[in-house]
């Protein structure tokens, strides 16, 4: 597994897994969820325990958008480790994995507020806020 950044010894240890989507439209362009400070995230989120990677990313979808997705394929597990300014006492460590999947019919209104875009590639790459999820991006468009 691809590993980005290195775990601070003098800080707490937080570790989340989580499943993300990439999910792209009929003009090449990925759905992110932006936060108010511009960056941007992948559909998906933690694996709540005793929950599979599927069934958390299908759920973290209908939250975060009000759409089902279907998962196509598995693009692959990466992972970060950073100190983020929010938790400036806590050393980070996410585990990324990411599926190719279809956006589907909404069903519901979705449950978190931040905004959702369809952006291009180049945005993507500059505003992004995982690196190891664009590392995973790059792979399965064959531009790492």
């Amino acid at each position: 597994m691809k590993s980005f950044g290195k775990r601070n010894y003098d800080l707490n240890y937080s570790k989340r897994t989580g499943a993300y989507a990439v999910i792209q439209n009929d003009h090449r362009q990925f759905l992110c969820v932006e936060d108010m400070d511009g960056n941007l995230f992948l559909v998906g989120g933690g694996i709540e325990e005793k929950e599979s990677p599927d069934l958390a990313l299908l759920r973290e979808s209908i939250e975060e958008t009000g759409h089902e997705i279907q998962i196509v394929e598995v693009i692959g597990k990466a992972e970060r480790h950073w100190v983020s300014e929010k938790y400036p006492k806590d050393s980070q460590h996410n585990i990324g994995i990411l599926y190719v999947c279809e956006l589907l019919e909404k069903v519901a209104e979705p449950i978190e507020k931040e905004t959702m875009r369809w952006v291009e590639f180049n945005y993507l790459e500059k505003h992004l806020f995982h690196e190891h999820h664009l590392y995973l991006i790059k792979q399965y468009l064959n531009i790492a």
